[in-house]
């Protein structure tokens, strides 16, 4: 469909020619399904713009079923402004107003908005995509002061995904409120929930309340303390920053995904249990050590990444058992990453180390980020069968690895020396690993490259990644690949590779 306007300008174009003109507007013509998924590229505010061109596109504009005004209004430290008058703020009004002119009949799929407005005006923008059966709720607010969830949300029974994040903080309803909704609900993410009379959520999170969820995801809960998840249907659970946690029970038979982060400082003591027999990926990082965990089951486990809040000089050998302890519930995985606390604990606990840990009899790839190469021996003990081994070894720590080299007088004969004394233990790793990695590599590495060189039977590659990229380490690298170069191998497959 052409405008008079649009034709008019055609006719006047010199190079406008009758024959070659069809008059077709094909584009409008297609059906509204697919000229929505076009609209869905670009911004809202095209998208309204292109409702001037004529009353076929005006109706695309009032049908279009997803709603992202998050381009249209700002975020991050915009957001955080002190707020002069709530009432007639334009953000959260021009939304609840685009949602009233609408048709009931013309759904909403998803809608999402920052925006920063009264509570009264957040609840009457939330009933208006209520009437519009909303599936996917996405909704980032300030308000001044700490609000109550809108409720007109839990009994809403097309709701498919609601993300809600909220500037300072919001209240929860009880746990029985909760369990008269949410009944076709399959993604929460939930962030500042403020629970100052329900610190513990024994069963908030479970089949009665959320039948169908599959991914939880919380952020900043502040002032809990007990968390139990049972959902029987949850693929994937996020927790961050829920820094007063002091118990956990993951009892979800399906859970695939598990992400804990900042949720334990080092002074809380906690208990934490996990049985979840088809967990595949664990990320538990800037977390302390747990006082009691029971990890059951994970029979399934492929991949995990681990990193404790700990000091040398907090530990004891009562940490270590729980260190201990958690990590051997994680003896099924196949590949492991342990970040650089635990790796330089277990280097500096040798003894212990042979007491307390399980050999990882599983596990084929491992990752160690650590500043020191010089005492991973202990580490490389318990991992007797790896076919992969990475080490991330941070530049930033050049100075301290010079220091600790100069404090313990380490000469190079000393360093291969002993690693030659590691050779006996281990010897079933020397027969099985094939690819090596070091990343951050320099000279106070050369000893371990040399001895993996030379007792590795079955080695196949060793990639070294430089770490110092300055004008002035080119020199010094050069001598560096010219000595490893001349190194007696193993094996017959091992190449080098220098990046």
């Amino acid at each position: 469909m052409e405008t008079r306007s649009a034709k008019k300008r055609k006719i006047q174009n010199p190079n406008y020619s009758p024959e070659n003109y069809t008059g077709e507007d094909r584009i409008s013509d297609l059906p509204d399904a697919i000229l929505h998924h076009i609209l869905l590229l670009l911004p809202i505010k095209t998208i309204v713009q292109t409702s001037i061109l004529s009353k076929r596109w005006r109706t695309l504009w009032y049908t279009f079923p997803d709603l992202d005004f998050t381009s249209m209004i700002p975020s991050g430290p915009a957001l955080t402004t002190k707020i002069v008058n709530l009432k007639n703020f334009g953000n959260g009004n021009v939304i609840t107003r685009i949602l009233s002119l609408r048709d009931k009949l013309s759904d909403v799929r998803s809608l999402r908005f920052n925006a920063c407005m009264s509570f009264s005006g957040l609840q009457a923008l939330i009933r208006h995509a209520v009437r519009l059966s909303v599936q996917e709720l996405d909704i980032r607010v300030e308000t001044s002061d700490i609000f109550n969830f809108p409720r007109s949300i839990i009994t809403h029974d097309c709701l498919r995904v609601l993300k809600m994040k909220a500037y300072p903080s919001f209240r929860l309803p009880p746990s029985r409120i909760m369990r008269s909704g949410f009944q076709t609900l399959q993604t929460l993410s939930l962030s500042h929930v403020y629970l100052d009379n329900q610190s513990s959520l024994p069963d908030m999170f479970m089949d009665c309340s959320f039948p169908q969820l599959k991914k939880l995801r919380l952020k900043a809960c502040y002032s809990l303390k007990y968390l139990q998840v049972g959902c029987r249907l949850l693929e994937e659970l996020v927790l961050k920053k829920c820094s007063s946690l002091q118990g956990l029970e993951i009892l979800s038979p399906r859970l695939v995904t598990l992400k804990v982060s900042n949720c334990f400082g080092v002074s809380n003591l906690y208990w934490l249990q996990i049985n979840t027999p088809r967990l595949h990926t664990l990320i538990w990082v800037n977390n302390s050590i747990p006082s009691k965990n029971c990890m059951q089951n994970l029979v399934c486990l492929h991949e995990a990444t681990v990193g404790f809040l700990v000091t040398q000089q907090g530990l004891d050998a009562e940490k270590l058992r729980s260190m201990s302890s958690f990590l051997s519930g994680l003896s099924h995985a196949v590949s492991l990453t342990l970040e650089r606390p635990i790796v330089e604990i277990m280097s500096k606990n040798n003894p212990l180390v042979a007491i307390f840990f399980n050999p990882f009899t599983k596990l084929k790839s491992l990752e160690l980020q650590t500043s020191e190469s010089l005492c991973l021996a202990s580490v490389l003990k318990v991992c007797p069968i790896i076919h992969t081994l990475i080490i991330k070894i941070a530049f930033i720590y050049k100075w301290e690895r010079r220091r600790n080299r100069l404090s313990w007088d380490l000469s190079s004969s000393w360093e291969e020396k002993y690693w030659e004394s590691q050779t006996e233990d281990l010897k079933p790793l020397l027969h099985h690993l094939k690819v090596v990695k070091i990343q951050g590599f320099s000279e106070y590495d050369i000893s371990l490259v040399k001895f993996l060189l030379q007792h590795g039977k079955v080695l196949q590659d060793i990639i070294l990644h430089l770490g110092d990229n300055s004008s002035r380490a080119y020199r010094r690298h050069d001598k560096l690949k010219s000595l490893i170069m001349g190194f007696s191998r193993g094996s017959v497959d091992a190449k080098l590779a220098f990046y």
